[in-house]
């Protein structure tokens, strides 16, 4: 049978299989004496049809090449629970009814095409943290549900619009509430971060309000308004930005964060079979109160065996002082969300300069700045698009200032149901 019209007929069945559509008739009507009748008659004393959806196929009255080509699309959508006659029998119908179905396909497309001009993605969180330190009490709002939602709209065969929102609810021993921070953008719900994405010629364009990162994000790896731009360089990828921080000073490392621009230039490509090299330079304008106007950091990751990968982040920045950062990550194997069982194991050792960086990934503060220490986890897919996440990590924090220096321990497990 035509792949083409089977793929036709399923789509068309699937409408059909509830109501005919109230679509203008544009077919003629099958003549009462027609062999269709009999087929189709036949076909349901089979079981291969229900007919009507009163389970009828009303052999009173005569109907449209329309009403029959949907009654065909049911039958060849049913192909595989044929016998021999009875293929043949839907093969000669199809053969017949090959325009209509033809035309009911087209109708189908231009439904299908409006109903997945929007996916949407995201998960659902369930973190638990028991975070501890000497005599130092560390909250962190981290024993939390939590949900993101994000979603693309197709604009046409370049552009794109995107959508994304947070909604976070603490649990504790007195009850339940919204996480409300006087420094934050996350709201609860709100569609918080809104841009577009696309190609000019070659190159590729981002504008708006969105999360971004380059490497391991341990150079940036927060959220800005800006444009961004991706050039088509060779071997490496090139990537500009202008942009402005808006996740205020807690976030980020840089001084009144909102107040400020930030701009560069990222460089990304294979140095070597399984090695991959990320360069990000950059600047921020400086008014006086910041700690830094210009810095960069280097990104080289390497397959070393099958399952082993090595990733280590060096960055610095023109502050006077405390202006390096240092991040190690051991990964052995990865999960795939698709296979229930797959696992990874990780170790990670850092330090980060209170200056050393403009604003690595905090990992919803798990790595503070101005602090130096370890990180061993596990990840685990338990089912189909669910991942357990957990991790331990011991950390010396505010080691800027010896006399301010503490210890942190840090336990974290959580789910992530994905969607």
């Amino acid at each position: 049978m035509n792949k083409r019209l089977l793929k036709v007929a399923v789509t068309t069945a699937l409408a059909a299989s509830m109501a005919v559509p109230a679509f203008a008739n544009p077919f003629s009507d099958v003549p009462a004496k027609h062999w269709s009748y009999d087929a189709v008659t036949k076909l349901a004393h089979d079981g291969i049809l229900d007919g009507y959806g009163d389970g009828t196929f009303r052999g009173d009255k005569t109907i449209s090449r329309y009403e029959m080509a949907i009654i065909v699309a049911k039958a060849m959508s049913k192909v595989d629970q044929a016998d021999a006659g009875n293929k043949a029998l839907i093969e000669k119908l199809s053969n017949e009814y090959a325009s209509e179905l033809d035309k009911l396909g087209a109708r189908m497309t231009t439904v299908e095409n409006k109903v997945d001009n929007v996916k949407w993605s995201g998960f659902v969180r369930g973190k638990y943290d028991s975070d501890t330190s000497d005599g130092h009490n560390i909250s962190g709002g981290n024993k939390h549900y939590f949900l993101a939602l994000e979603g693309t709209a197709k604009i046409n065969d370049r552009w794109e619009g995107h959508f994304a929102s947070e909604t976070r609810h603490d649990y504790t021993t007195s009850g339940w509430g919204g996480v409300k921070p006087p420094d934050t953008n996350n709201g609860d719900g709100t569609w918080f971060r809104i841009w577009a994405s696309g190609s000019v010629g070659k190159v590729g364009v981002a504008a708006g309000r969105k999360w971004f990162g380059y490497g391991d994000n341990m150079v940036w790896g927060h959220e800005a308004t800006g444009l961004w731009l991706d050039i088509p360089t060779g071997t490496f990828k090139t990537s500009l930005f202008a942009a402005k921080p808006t996740q205020g000073n807690g976030a980020v490392s840089l001084n009144d964060a909102y107040d400020t621009n930030i701009y560069g230039a990222n460089f990304n490509g294979d140095i070597a079979k399984n090695v991959n090299f990320n360069l990000l330079l950059g600047g921020n304008k400086d008014d006086g109160e910041q700690q830094m106007s210009r810095w960069g950091g280097a990104t080289v990751t390497a397959k070393i065996a099958q399952d082993l990968k090595l990733t280590g982040t060096y960055a610095k920045t023109n502050a006077d002082d405390f202006n390096k950062t240092h991040h190690i990550r051991l990964d052995y194997k990865g999960t795939d969300l698709n296979k229930p069982g797959s696992y990874g194991v990780y170790a990670r050792f850092f330090k980060f300069g209170r200056n050393g960086d403009p604003s690595h990934d905090d990992e919803w503060d798990s790595l503070k700045s101005d602090s130096r220490g370890w990180i061993i986890g596990v990840d685990y897919v338990v089912g189909k698009n669910i991942q357990w996440t957990n991790f331990y990590s011991d950390q010396k924090v505010d080691i800027s200032n010896s006399a301010k220096e503490y210890n942190r321990k840090l336990f974290r497990t959580q789910f992530d149901l994905h969607f």
